[in-house]
């Protein structure tokens, strides 16, 4: 099997490591991730028997706002590949960024999910970011580039698992950001309705084809159909995966504060990666929904009365939290609590520093 065809070599400059490998690689966490949520139960005292009594971490606003987005954005999508018309594509733009929206509110609890049920790489998968958008389909400098136009690469939910970081991180197939691509495009290309409607083009011949002259035929908009689709299923099943209640754990919960004390940091240094032709890329959009929702919606979270006694039992566990939470809620930014996972320094740059 090979992987998506590569754009020119313009594009090659700029993606050094686009071509696909097509081993199948097993669907585990990634190194980073196992490292963190080790880092978070290593140094601490051994388990004390009462955290079992300790509720989860609340947010039953966040997850009930959660679930009804994602019946929305199913509804919308249905609509879409049903019938795609101008008013079918715009809801399903607006469904998918309340559900973002939705998922940013809620990503703390999320997180502490992911970390406890030691399963770091739905959460990644779910929202894996900067990423390389001609990967995933064409763009107006490389038309024929990505997923959606490789006639060689079968779509199925186990391909498009394969093609989720190949060969580097900046290949991002699943999740809400090649999801927010697919029906909503770029600037430079904004998606329309005909981009879903059946009917073949013909795209450039592979450079390995037997003949050189022979045109591959390539219903691009069909296989938009399918990879919408199957990625919307994906990211239903790593959802789900994430859902439920989970016993309170300090140690799931610190875990879960290092994981969006990196995922602030990474916002920070991907501000300015708004352009889709320009390497890696992060919406506008996305960047936008993600400062609307974080840091606000977890230092609300934390403080909330229903979650008093896991406060307390990480305090207990790595003193200094509570106070750090005081601030960073009384200055409305994060680095407080940054400041309190990374004692002194603890290598971690000021772009933990970000403003609510």
């Amino acid at each position: 099997m090979s992987g998506p065809r590569r754009p020119s070599a313009a594009l090659l400059a700029l993606l050094p490591a686009l071509l696909l490998s097509a081993c199948d690689a097993p669907d585990t966490a990634s190194e980073p991730d196992r490292t963190a949520a080790e880092t978070a139960r290593d140094g601490a005292p051994g388990s004390d028997p009462a955290d079992t009594d300790l509720h989860p971490l609340h947010d039953e606003a966040g997850a009930t706002a959660l679930a009804t987005q994602r019946r929305a954005w199913r509804d919308a999508l249905a609509a879409l590949l049903e019938a795609p018309d101008t008013d079918s594509l715009a809801a399903a733009r607006n469904a998918w960024a309340d559900l973002y929206s939705a998922f940013n509110d809620h990503y703390l609890s999320l997180a502490a999910v992911a970390c406890q049920r030691g399963v770091p790489e739905r959460l990644e998968r779910l929202d894996g970011w900067p990423f390389y958008p001609a990967y995933v389909d064409a763009l107006p400098a490389w038309p024929d580039s990505g997923i959606v136009n490789d006639p060689a690469l079968e779509l199925t939910a186990a391909n498009l698992r394969r093609q989720q970081g190949a060969t580097t991180e900046g290949e991002v197939a699943l999740g809400f950001q090649p999801l927010r691509l697919l029906v909503a495009g770029v600037a430079e290309a904004p998606r329309r309705a005909a981009d879903f409607r059946g009917g073949r083009q013909e795209a450039a011949v592979p450079a390995n084809a037997v003949e050189e002259d022979a045109a591959v035929q390539v219903d691009a908009p069909a296989r938009r159909r399918a990879y919408l689709r199957l990625a919307a299923e994906q990211l239903e099943a790593d959802l789900d995966a994430l859902g439920g209640d989970t016993a309170g754990d300090p140690d799931s919960l610190r875990c879960a504060l290092a994981t969006l004390d990196r995922r602030l940091a990474l916002l920070d240094r991907q501000r300015d990666a708004g352009d889709p032709e320009g390497g890696l890329y992060l919406s506008p959009r996305s960047v936008e929904l993600i400062d609307a929702s974080q840091p606000e919606a977890a230092l609300s979270q934390l403080a909330a009365d229903d979650n008093a006694a896991l406060r307390r039992a990480l305090e207990q566990r790595w003193p200094g939290f509570e106070k750090a939470l005081e601030q960073a809620r009384e200055r409305g930014e994060w680095a407080p609590l940054g400041a309190w996972l990374h004692p002194a320094g603890g290598g971690v740059a000021p772009t933990a520093a970000v403003r609510g």
